[in-house]
């Protein structure tokens, strides 16, 4: 669905620009400049939101569109379109991790949710889950080759042995890691439901730092 509103936003802004270029008229040399401002913010902000600051898209488009010069439009409007096709083709490892951000928050809400209500189980469960995704694309960001049959355990040690995150954090994931364990294999009388909280408290706060 982010991808989706992320594309239907760029088509939008694609419109936006062609509609700048259609001012422009040989007599004068420029297009029209108010609608020409108002389309490079409105394209800097959905750029800087979803883009990383340094991508080679968000930077040239901020470079090589500044003015109203029918050139510097046909630039932005390229720049734009390159975009779309990046998107679209998966290509955008910053913007893949926002999605995924955006998900597991929407995951995460689900699983406090659930204890809230006192189902302790699930919740657990669906954060455990929630956590070996986001191993996996930590690892997948940083170049660290993965296996499918990768779980909670392999994935912290691969992580840790390359020094993502310090002894510490790794010791706090095995501690969830089995908390997981307990949840998944019936194991109830193992953990309260504080512990849960703990739990998703401190995925949640993991995941905040390091899928960036």
């Amino acid at each position: 669905m982010e991808v989706e509103k992320a594309l239907e936003r760029l088509d939008a802004l694609i419109v936006m620009g062609e509609r700048v270029l259609a001012t422009y008229s040989t007599d004068r040399r420029w297009v029209d400049k108010s609608l020409s401002q108002q389309w490079r913010t409105s394209s800097l902000t959905f750029l800087g939101a979803t883009l990383d600051p340094e991508n080679i898209h968000y930077r040239e488009f901020e470079e090589r569109c500044k003015w109203n010069q029918r050139e510097e439009a046909e630039r932005g409007l390229a720049i734009l379109i390159a975009v779309r096709e990046d998107i679209a083709g998966g290509y955008l490892q910053k913007f893949e991790t926002l999605v995924s951000a955006s998900v597991f928050s929407d995951f995460l809400e689900m699983a406090e949710h659930l204890l809230d209500n006192g189902y302790k189980h699930p919740a657990a469960s669906l954060t455990g889950a929630v956590l070996e995704d986001g191993l996996r694309r930590i690892c997948g960001s940083n170049n660290i080759t993965v296996k499918s049959d990768d779980n909670i355990s392999s994935l912290n040690q691969k992580l840790a042995q390359n020094h993502i995150y310090n002894p510490l954090q790794q010791g706090q994931i095995q501690v969830w890691n089995k908390l997981r364990d307990y949840a998944d294999h019936g194991n109830f009388d193992e953990y309260d439901e504080d512990n849960v909280k703990d739990m998703l408290r401190g995925v949640r706060s993991f995941l905040s730092e390091y899928l960036k």
